[in-house]
């Protein structure tokens, strides 16, 4: 048992995944310190910050903002999911947002894994797709699948990776699985998000 994790730290430790998550884990502190320090400055010096915010977040359609935190989610995250998890922290019923967002966000990934999937099959957005996620492409055969992890976890494109998965065609089946770590994420990011707001 002893040779076995000895085995795996070492092989974890040649491929860089302490590294990676050392570099992931302090992006993901850095973004608490400053969302937690922007409100508590906000809620200490501007006078009725949280109920203006609250009003502010709740006067948008939940259809409209679930329907664009599904495309932002799908194509390479455009707009970071934080933004939406405060939207719903803002709501009478965080915790069913939270869920659906946490839902649509692993089904984002998902299509994204699908894009690339079909997007590798034609030669003139394949090659474009292997110039501009070069990098990812490089990373991906770094790390492999601890990256869909890294990627579904913390503040890492999750649909860009999800979608270099589908282009060299990573088996469905372990993105549907190391992908739902996703949710975890949401439901992490949001009570974080409570204690603050």
């Amino acid at each position: 048992m002893i040779n076995r994790l000895q085995f795996f730290h070492s092989y974890l430790k040649s491929k860089g995944i302490y590294s990676l998550a050392g570099k992931s884990i302090l992006r993901l502190i850095l973004i608490v310190i400053i969302l937690g320090t922007f409100l508590y400055l906000a809620q200490t010096y501007i006078t009725d910050f949280n109920d203006n915010l609250k009003a502010f977040l709740l006067k948008w359609d939940w259809k409209f903002v679930i329907s664009l935190f599904f495309v932002s989610e799908t194509l390479l995250g455009l707009i970071p999911p934080d933004f939406f998890i405060v939207w719903a922290n803002a709501s009478t019923h965080p915790m069913i947002l939270t869920a659906i967002l946490a839902t649509l966000s692993y089904l984002g990934g998902l299509t994204a894994y699908f894009i690339g999937f079909r997007i590798s099959k034609i030669p003139m957005f394949h090659r474009w797709l292997i110039r501009r996620f070069s990098s990812h492409f490089a990373t991906f055969q770094k790390y492999g699948g601890i990256l869909i992890v890294f990627s579904a976890l913390f503040p890492l494109p999750f649909s860009t990776i999800t979608m270099v998965t589908g282009m060299l065609h990573y088996p469905i089946k372990k993105v549907m699985i190391l992908g739902s770590t996703r949710i975890l994420r949401f439901f992490g990011y949001g009570y974080v998000l409570s204690h603050l707001f």
